[in-house]
């Protein structure tokens, strides 16, 4: 489909998914490349964006390939819109009402090739050879700018026209079911899957404290501090909003486990964990990047014993993705300070030094990185790092170490991932 075929309004999932076509093609991305941006699999990717789709995408699914084309986030409001008016409109089994197209906009020929026009945007991403990025020569950049330009501006007339037609029909709508244009409801809730709800108001667990966030006393005896076993582990890509982990090696009584997860275009709002035993965790660092991929650790210290028969729950706010990790300690009783950080893709390394983090000598300190893209994240050679979750472009890396002497101390190593970080220190 051509960006001549944008229709002039939504009428159909057909047209929708032909506009989001027509956005592909102006911006000439291959499935690789969509993959690598949005992180989502390239079967998934295809079929979003194939012809004869019969519904629409989950919006999850519809926002991150919106942002990897690059569509502002000012204009994110009006695909939600449109996407909401068809799913209104299947719902009640109607069309949006229709509207007369826009005026023809009359759009200046392309300029010679090899000539920017003087406001040729270059998308950004990786150059060279790894077939979904940026020509790497300037000559490269200014063929694309000049190609971009009077394309772009006829995909945004199509695209005016589209999201004119949907308010319209969602204006209908409205008047049928009562619902609230601003995404709230009035009389009536909109009956949106689980995958597809959009992010509640937000509420949130109470901020991690930097001592005694989850203190259970001074530690007792003089056991060295010490990594036992991964008691639980799960990733998936999933839209619910919780899940049941099996305990798969027994924890003994009175150590500690440490929960590590990462939450992917996640909603603000609590997470909590519990098991079948009854033992309290805490969050004791949690972080939160521009994408709402959200790294955290939790604690419960001077733990009932645990069996393989017994199960650990973790809930949590809608997310895309999950990865969860739980991990025995012995030798700690308390969290005593924590810091956090992220970090976009590009950079070469990741650390949450920004934020003085204290530790004494035999301290414990626990680190995780959620990433997304790029290299794995590697933590420095003091740190020993612990079995790495993913789930195709997205990584849980959680290591660990014993401090040898009073010192400052950090999460840190490399990477070229976007990443959220946190370093908790224990004793």
């Amino acid at each position: 489909m051509s960006e001549r075929d944008v229709p002039g309004q939504p009428a159909t999932v057909g047209e929708f998914i032909g506009a989001l076509r027509s956005l592909k093609a102006v911006e000439g991305l291959s499935l690789r490349e969509l993959q690598r941006r949005t992180g989502l699999p390239r079967t998934t990717i295809a079929h979003a964006l194939e012809r004869e789709r019969e519904s629409l995408p989950p919006w999850d699914r519809v926002l991150a390939l919106l942002r990897a084309l690059g569509v502002a986030e000012s204009e994110l409001p009006g695909w939600r819109r449109a996407w909401t008016g068809l799913r209104l409109a299947a719902d009640a089994g109607a069309s949006p009402a229709p509207v007369a197209p826009p005026p023809a906009v009359e759009v200046a020929p392309p300029p010679p090739v090899g000539v920017a026009p003087p406001t040729a945007e270059v998308l950004p991403g990786p150059t060279g050879a790894d077939g979904g990025g940026e020509p790497a020569d300037g000559a490269g950049r200014a063929v694309r700018g000049a190609r971009r330009g009077p394309t772009v501006r006829r995909v945004l007339t199509h695209s005016a026209s589209l999201l004119l037609g949907v308010c319209v029909g969602v204006g209908a709508m409205e008047g049928l079911t009562g619902a609230d244009p601003a995404g709230g409801p009035a009389g009536v809730k909109v009956g949106f899957p689980v995958e597809e709800q959009p992010c509640p108001p937000p509420t949130a667990n109470a901020a991690p404290s930097s001592a005694g966030a989850a203190d259970a006393g001074p530690r007792t005896g003089d056991e060295p501090a010490a990594w036992v076993a991964r008691a639980a582990a799960d990733q998936q890509i999933l839209g619910g909003t919780d899940v049941v982990l099996p305990v798969t090696n027994a924890v003994t009584e009175g150590n500690a486990l440490v929960v590590t997860m990462m939450l992917t275009a996640t909603c603000p709002g609590p997470v909590t964990v519990t098991d079948t035993r009854g033992n309290a965790f805490r969050i004791v660092a949690d972080e939160t990047d521009a994408r709402l991929h959200r790294t955290l650790v939790l604690a419960a210290f001077h733990v009932r014993p645990l069996t393989t028969a017994d199960s650990i729950r973790v809930k949590y706010p809608h997310a895309s993705k999950y990865h969860v990790a739980v991990d025995e300690f012995s030798g700690i009783s308390r969290a005593v300070g924590y810091a956090q950080a992220h970090g976009e893709s590009g950079q070469t390394a990741f650390s949450t030094s920004s934020t003085r983090l204290d530790c004494a000598a035999g301290d414990l300190v626990v680190g995780t990185v959620g990433s997304n893209s790029g290299t794995a994240p590697v933590f420095t050679a003091e740190w020993t790092a612990l079995p790495v979750l993913r789930l195709s472009s997205y990584r849980l890396s959680t290591a660990y170490r014993i401090v040898p002497a009073d010192q400052m101390c950090a999460a840190t190593g490399t990477t070229t991932s976007q990443w959220g970080a946190a370093a908790v220190v224990f004793r």
